[in-house]
């Protein structure tokens, strides 16, 4: 599959990301309604409900791909179950933003929130192990071959509950459930070099021909129920009068404004910048494919569109607008109470989408640009570019924050 194909099915949310810079309203001299923080609250809280649902109904139609190829497999039906998985990646790839806000998606083990611990380490947990769940290549992995993988061991059930206790059992790799498990289970190892523009090369037979090819079916179908189910109970608990909603309609609005910015600041000034971006580059330092083991969808070589979705979900908590949905947000009270820093909000923003555009857009794949750069050169390439603005861009929520009284 070629990236190009994917960028021109998506194209729908180039417009959306690109969109931010005509927030400007002239209203001819009227003055304009204060904006209220309940405003904000309930217009985030539509959004949220709203992207977690477009994103379990994009799972659901991957699931219906997956399970067709696995009842039925053939080339045609297992290039289908990957382009279903690319789509359903989209809608999930903004929903990041809504982490690090003590909502029901972040992992809290010390148990003292009131809706337990989250589901985000089952959902999306990466860089993964992959002899965990399957075979690998002899040699591609250093951490590979202490023990066995759970496909190839009949003594292990595949079922849900299974495959959930398993999950980070033997430490933080071992992962066993998610996007990047299913992802590895379409795509396999992606063992190219960064400059052959190629994912893994898995072949439809390890479902048909190949040792195991039973076991890996039942895994796959069975990984991608639990990864639907956890979308579901986002989903229902984030509907109206869901059990989450309900708290966080309740909050005191203080509060549940921090924690909604809270979400956006994370995920572009650390987990997006730092985790996603600077940690390839790092690992790479120039050698051919070392760097491809920390980018996030390793395997479908599909990082790009991860870094667009996540950069838009920012977007979309500031601004308040997701798909139809638009209204009261965090950049309206930010402008309410300083507009010199709202303009510097939204500068920012401007930036690291235009730097971010640039990546998802490259003909080059991710793998590729990680190879050419350095985060210490002074001269940074499209991926440090897109850092460097992020990060800025992550700064300045965190001073507009401080603007309504919101100390991040």
């Amino acid at each position: 599959m070629k990236k190009i194909k994917t960028l021109a099915s998506y194209a729908l949310f180039g417009l959306l990301i690109t969109s931010c810079s005509s927030d400007d309203d002239n209203n001819g001299g009227e003055e304009t309604p204060s904006i209220t923080q309940a405003e904000v609250i309930a217009n985030h809280a539509n959004i949220v409900y709203q992207s977690y649902l477009d994103s379990y109904n994009a799972a659901l139609t991957m699931q219906t791909a997956i399970n067709d190829f696995v009842d039925n497999p053939t080339q045609e039906g297992f290039d289908a179950a990957k382009e279903a998985w690319l789509a359903a990646r989209e809608p999930y790839g903004q929903t990041e933003a809504y982490r690090e806000t003590n909502s029901p998606v972040d992992v809290d083990e010390s148990g003292s929130s009131p809706w337990g611990i989250g589901n985000e380490g089952q959902m999306n947990a990466w860089p993964i192990d992959e002899s965990y769940i399957d075979y690998v290549a002899v040699g591609t992995e250093s951490h590979a071959g202490d023990y066995a993988s759970i496909i190839s061991d009949a003594n292990i059930t595949i079922d849900e509950a299974t495959l959930a206790q398993l999950n980070e059992e033997e430490n933080d790799k071992s992962i066993s459930t998610g996007w990047h498990a299913v992802e590895f289970l379409l795509w396999g190892q992606d063992n190219t070099s960064p400059s052959d523009d190629l994912p893994g090369q898995r072949e439809f037979t390890d479902y048909t021909t190949a040792d195991n090819a039973d076991r890996r079916g039942e895994y796959l179908k069975v990984s991608t129920s639990l990864l639907i189910n956890d979308l579901k109970d986002l989903v229902d608990t984030w509907n109206t009068g869901g059990a989450y909603r309900t708290i966080f309609e309740d909050l005191d609005e203080a509060v549940a404004l921090k924690q909604l910015i809270n979400g956006a600041f994370f995920i572009a000034g650390d987990e997006l910048s730092a985790e996603r971006m600077i940690a390839p580059v790092d690992s790479t330092d120039g050698i051919d494919n070392s760097g491809q083991e920390d980018e996030h969808s390793c395997f479908s070589d599909n990082t790009h569109r991860d870094i667009f979705a996540n950069t838009a979900g920012v977007y979309n908590v500031v601004f308040g607008k997701y798909g139809d949905i638009s209204g009261s947000s965090f950049y309206d009270l930010v402008k309410q109470e300083d507009e010199a820093q709202a303009a510097k909000l939204k500068e920012a923003a401007d930036e690291a989408i235009a730097k971010v555009n640039i990546i998802a857009n490259n003909a080059q794949p991710f793998d590729f640009l990680i190879t050419q750069e350095s985060s210490t050169d002074a001269t940074f390439g499209p991926v440090m570019q897109a850092v460097v603005a992020l990060q800025t861009w992550g700064d300045e929520i965190s001073a507009s924050a401080s603007v309504i009284g919101i100390n991040l």
